[in-house]
């Protein structure tokens, strides 16, 4: 069986395959699509990695550029509105942008993100690579909805057999096979997101065989990234000139991204990094300056360093109530473009001492990590979200969550009691119910006075509900043949959640006493 693992990132994407004679992760490079990125190693010696930027180019209604091209071409500069970044993010977003019309044509961040791994899996055939097994990795806080478009994609791609695994998660298990008995701490800080996963692995006995079991002891996220600091670094510098975000035009603001990036990477290297920008309005040239001691001061205006503190507190929280301290933790590996950033590191240093902290293959360790679930015998994992109904409370005129399984619950598990329900009208011959995730988002809130000047809010947390019908049409969940009566008890349902996370529901008519949908996916039940 040949398996491939795509982290599917917001800036960057990365592809691995375990090699048939070493058995070790190797990336794969794909001339056409795929960017040699430039990193010093432990050694101090430049090494490349070859990594798929995440960006996509409408050319024309038939033509969709991803990856290298669009971005060493600069393909978006004279016509943004047909780049495309960021779609990842967009694509497990609470709220989607709306389509962005071109050439009479409706683009959307689902029909991009299709197109571009479409692309990723046609290079695959090209090097005569036919994965039979793909390995998606994906956001620690990514909702149900998110992880159904990867199973619905692999099966439009006629993959044989789909596997799902958080990205720090991931790069924990590259780490900890190697060294079982291994309590390992992955922060990983991309584009998009910020994942923590505190995981550990430990051996048992199996038929006198000896197999690896992983735990997931600890694990949270905050929606902040890489591309969140290159907008913080153009809008300082907008403020520094007068000038705001409104009162320049798409291709400026694109531009001004684009060195933000550049000078955000070269302060990793050096403490002051220039850039030239050409504002083509006025054909005036500017240079733009950066150190790291005004880079650090931005992060902490826009609260990115606290949302880190309050994720790496809620970790170890998490790990000392489940009987974990702090000083267990053996090692703490930074993953992700952003843990680059000298502040970042800095910030973790100081919470677990430098010698823990390691920056080992920050852009490859979460795909070639994720090719490690071939060794891992079993993951011992829990909900981040939990798994409720949403009702109308007529009363208060707002709606209710009566919850089915709590975050924080291992899974596979089963929920113990079953839910009566009745029908709401006479003659009802369908039940449907509003079922979904609840989580918690993280976000720090700033705010600017009227003579322009920054206020922080602090960082906050926001409960938010995501439907299983956002993806699939709707949740139907039961045909009634008779129809209900009202004042009754009509159906029995039970709940549980599957190894793969996904919620099932088995349904019984009490009236017919007959089992009408036994252990399907809630959100594809009939």
């Amino acid at each position: 069986m040949t398996t491939v693992a795509i982290d599917f990132g917001t800036s960057n994407t990365v592809v691995s395959i375990l090699e048939a004679d070493t058995g070790l992760p190797k990336t794969l490079r794909f001339p056409a699509i795929s960017r040699l990125f430039k990193i010093e190693n432990s050694q101090d010696n430049l090494t490349e990695i070859a990594v798929i930027p995440t960006l996509a180019f409408v050319k024309d209604q038939d033509h969709i550029i991803i990856g290298e091209k669009v971005r060493s071409q600069r393909l978006g500069m004279a016509q943004p509105h047909r780049l495309f970044k960021g779609f990842k993010r967009e694509l497990s977003a609470d709220f989607q942008p709306p389509p962005r019309q071109i050439d009479q044509q409706q683009y959307t961040s689902e029909i991009i993100s299709e197109a571009f791994i479409k692309e990723i899996w046609d290079n695959l055939q090209k090097q005569e690579i036919n994965p039979s097994n793909v390995i998606f990795t994906a956001p620690v806080g990514a909702f149900e909805r998110y992880l159904d478009w990867f199973r619905d994609l692999g099966n439009k791609l006629g993959i044989e057999h789909i596997q799902l695994i958080d990205e720090s998660t991931s790069a924990a298990l590259g780490y900890a096979v190697k060294r079982p008995n291994t309590l390992v701490l992955v922060i990983d800080f991309g584009g998009g997101t910020l994942d923590l996963s505190l995981v550990k692995t430990v051996n048992f006995n199996v038929q006198n065989s000896t197999q690896l079991k992983a735990e997931v002891i600890a694990k949270c996220d905050a929606y902040v990234g890489g591309e969140d600091i290159d907008s913080w670094i153009v809008e300082d510098y907008l403020t520094q000139i007068n000038t705001s975000r409104e009162e320049i035009d798409p291709i400026s603001w694109q531009n001004l991204l684009e060195i933000a990036e550049k000078l955000k990477i070269r302060l990793s290297q050096e403490d002051f990094a220039q850039e030239s920008w050409l504002d083509e309005n006025n054909f005036m040239s500017y240079n733009i300056s950066l150190n790291r001691e005004k880079l650090e001061q931005i992060l902490e205006n826009w609260l990115l360093l606290e949302q880190l503190r309050e994720a790496l507190d809620e970790v170890l929280t998490i790990a000392l109530s489940k009987g974990v301290k702090k000083s267990e933790i053996e090692q703490v590996l930074l993953v992700g473009g952003t843990c680059l950033i000298p502040a970042i590191q800095n910030l973790i240093q100081l919470y677990f001492g430098k010698n823990k902290v390691k920056l080992d293959k920050p852009f490859e360790a979460v795909s070639h990590g994720a090719l490690s679930l071939e060794k891992v015998a079993e993951i011992d994992d829990y909900l981040r979200h939990s798994y409720a109904i949403r009702l109308w409370n007529k009363y208060q005129n707002s709606y209710d969550f009566y919850p089915l399984f709590e975050a924080g619950i291992k899974y596979p598990c089963q929920r113990e009691e079953s839910l009566y329900l009745q029908v709401v009208k006479s003659d009802q011959t369908t039940f449907r119910l509003d079922i979904g995730e609840l989580g918690k988002i993280s976000q720090g809130e700033v705010t600017y006075d009227h003579l322009g000047r920054m206020t922080s809010k602090g960082v906050s947390q926001k409960e938010i509900y995501r439907s299983l019908e956002c993806h699939h049409n709707e949740v139907c969940i039961a045909h009634l043949t008779p129809p209900g009566m009202l004042g009754m008890d009509r159906i029995l349902v039970d709940f549980e959640v599957d190894e793969k996370r996904v919620l099932l529901a088995t349904v019984k008519d009490l009236f017919t006493d007959q089992i009408l949908v036994e252990k399907q996916a809630i959100a594809k039940l009939k």
